[in-house]
């Protein structure tokens, strides 16, 4: 039988990875948190954004942990990317940074990343396995500059989702013609590139976001007024995440 993580299983797997830094690395001393996501997100909605830039308590620990943050009076960012999500909802909406380190820069983040892409790997692979755990049926993918790391960049493959983007078609008809990017992961890439460089693939083989479907989503500064997700858009894609699994074509 799969033995159901605990909670702080991923913090554990976060602290043996970091530990293998060298010391005085950029990524030893940046300090880390994890989010602890209950089991009531399983199967339901998970939203991912790039690392914390600044303590959820207001106050900086170089190693912690917190509770899912929508519930309606958390950190002022949670409050404002979690604006679309109804209060009924927001107990079945977990969050999860790629990178747990600190940083108010995403760009010192990301050179920190180039040239160290090894050992960023097993970073990535604690997160993706808890997105795995976690399996969502909705993924919202709040940061642009993750997307090469989810496999969505044909010359770029970690993580290794294979997307399909849906059709405007088959989405619900307050979501056509918005310019919104939704997609439905088919499973992992399978392409030659993806052979050499996947960085996780379970024991079983089996890709548990299989169906899920995906909103590439940005910050809404970045987003016009056609793009920016409303409670309705967000009710919408839920029920669409519910029952996607029978367009076959997709998957």
């Amino acid at each position: 039988m799969r033995r159901q993580k605990n909670v702080m299983d991923l913090y554990q797997d976060y602290l043996e990875v970091i530990s293998s830094f060298p010391e005085n690395s950029y990524f030893a001393k940046a300090g880390f948190v994890s989010c602890d996501n209950d089991e009531s997100v399983n199967g339901n909605v998970l939203i991912t954004g790039i690392n914390p830039s600044v303590p959820v308590n207001g106050q900086y620990v170089p190693t912690s942990s917190y509770p899912k943050p929508f519930n309606g009076d958390g950190h002022p960012y949670f409050s404002k990317l979690g604006s679309f999500i109804p209060e009924d909802l927001m107990s079945q909406c977990g969050y999860l940074d790629l990178f747990p380190f600190y940083e108010k820069e995403q760009k010192t983040l990301l050179d920190n990343i180039r040239g160290n892409e090894a050992a960023i790997a097993n970073v990535i692979r604690v997160a993706q396995t808890e997105i795995e755990r976690i399996a969502p049926s909705l993924l919202i993918v709040a940061n642009k500059s993750t997307y090469p790391f989810w496999g969505a960049s044909e010359d770029c493959v970690w993580m290794g989702y294979d997307f399909r983007k849906v059709s405007e078609d088959d989405l619900p008809d307050s979501l056509k013609n918005r310019g919104l990017d939704i997609r439905i992961i088919k499973g992992f890439r399978q392409d030659e590139l993806a052979q050499r460089e996947i960085i996780y693939r379970p024991q079983d083989g089996v890709c548990r976001l299989k169906g899920t479907v995906t909103v590439m989503y940005s910050h809404s500064r970045n987003l016009g007024s056609e793009q920016r997700l409303s409670e309705s858009d967000f009710v919408a894609l839920y029920d669409f995440s519910k029952t996607v699994k029978s367009i076959s074509k997709y998957l």
